[in-house]
């Protein structure tokens, strides 16, 4: 088993810990139950971001179609929430935001994750799956009661899972998301992700553009927001970019959170106006994105959209979009690449620094 761990104390407890639990573990090996031939109750547990929501949607299809009987639950990430509900695929979701994975202020406590346990136990699931590979997952379905477990222990946990299936780092995160379904000998059939709105979230969506009575080939939504130092591309950058649009006539939305720091000029600022459903039927119909690898590019990919991605080296990006032939990638593609890192240990940020405006320009007359 390789870990995905960079700090090295985590490198060295968390195995000691899996051959611990291991060995006391074993004995109750015997006890394990198979996998049912036909799960009246399946979980499946994705609290990480909104990207990673999105890529994992392709599970819930193939699920259902496997067992259309079956009620298939969603533990997901509050921030994923209200993609979740419109899934026509899920019947039940169950929000958390995850204090271990948090980057603000803004999580639940461990007394709301009790609760979400036990819930979890009194449904009584016949099958769980964790794609993420996180222990805390694997641990919420076995104190949960989960009958049989699938996933990955690269974080540690593995030896709680029924079935603990290979880690292919080199291939595309659907694919590994879809692999825990294989080994579940359930068919693959559509490995497209989907995101879903409804005639509500068009229909105020149709409203805020009546106020601005220009063409789809006139409008850009830009996303010039990060999660992550190591994925930000300087604001004068987004500026430069902002204002050469503006020359050829182009009218560029700004879209993000309400606390997303906004001080761009020659913008319409929308901001904190839409629900996650509203942001993907909004860039749908603007027809063009340009943005970092963040949740609404995931989102723009998996709808199709033509999109300019600006991407840093944190990780092979092309491997965590969903795959699109109007996605096109602008990047540096420098020795330290993927680093997987949030700062930069060399102080500065190259992979983004050497990015220019005419590459992103560049990229635009593709699409």
């Amino acid at each position: 088993m390789k870990y995905a761990f960079k700090k090295f104390a985590y490198r060295i407890s968390v195995p000691i810990f899996d051959v611990f639990g291991s060995i006391v573990s074993y004995p109750f090996k015997f006890f394990n139950q198979p996998m049912p031939p036909n799960p009246e109750n399946i979980l499946v547990i994705r609290l990480d971001h909104i990207g990673d929501f999105v890529c994992t949607t392709p599970i819930f299809k193939d699920l259902k179609k496997r067992y259309p009987g079956a009620q298939i639950t969603v533990l997901v990430n509050s921030i994923s929430k209200e993609l979740a509900d419109r899934d026509p695929n899920i019947d039940k979701v169950i929000s958390f935001s995850p204090f271990w994975l948090a980057r603000d202020k803004k999580s639940d406590h461990f007394k709301e994750l009790m609760r979400i346990m036990k819930d979890i136990k009194n449904v009584g699931f016949d099958l769980g799956i964790d794609p993420r590979g996180d222990a805390l997952s694997i641990l919420i379905m076995w104190l949960g009661g989960v009958k049989h477990r699938v996933g990955y222990g690269i974080t540690g946990g593995g030896f709680l899972l029924n079935k603990e299936v290979r880690y292919d780092r080199k291939i595309h995160v659907v694919d590994r998301n879809l692999a825990l379904l294989r080994e579940l000998d359930v068919p693959v059939e559509d490995k497209s992700p989907q995101v879903y709105f409804n005639e509500k979230d068009e229909d105020e969506v149709e409203r805020l553009l009546r106020t601005f009575g220009a063409r789809n080939d006139n409008f850009v939504v830009l996303h010039p927001f990060a999660g992550a130092a190591s994925r930000g591309w300087a604001k004068n950058n987004f500026q430069n970019l902002i204002d050469k649009l503006k020359e050829r006539g182009t009218t560029v939305f700004v879209i993000g959170t309400k606390n997303d720091d906004c001080s761009y000029s020659n913008i319409v600022d929308m901001r904190g106006k839409f629900s996650l459903p509203q942001l993907a039927y909004f860039i749908k119909r603007i027809g063009h994105f340009i943005g970092l690898n963040s949740g609404p590019a995931n989102i723009a990919a998996a709808l199709g959209v033509p999109s300019i991605i600006i991407s840093s080296g944190t990780n092979i990006v092309e491997d965590w979009i969903p795959p699109s032939v109007n996605t096109r990638f602008v990047y540096k593609d420098i020795a330290c690449r993927p680093c997987e890192r949030k700062t930069c240990p060399k102080g500065s940020y190259e992979c983004m620094d050497g990015i220019t405006v005419e590459e992103v320009l560049e990229k635009l007359k593709e699409i």
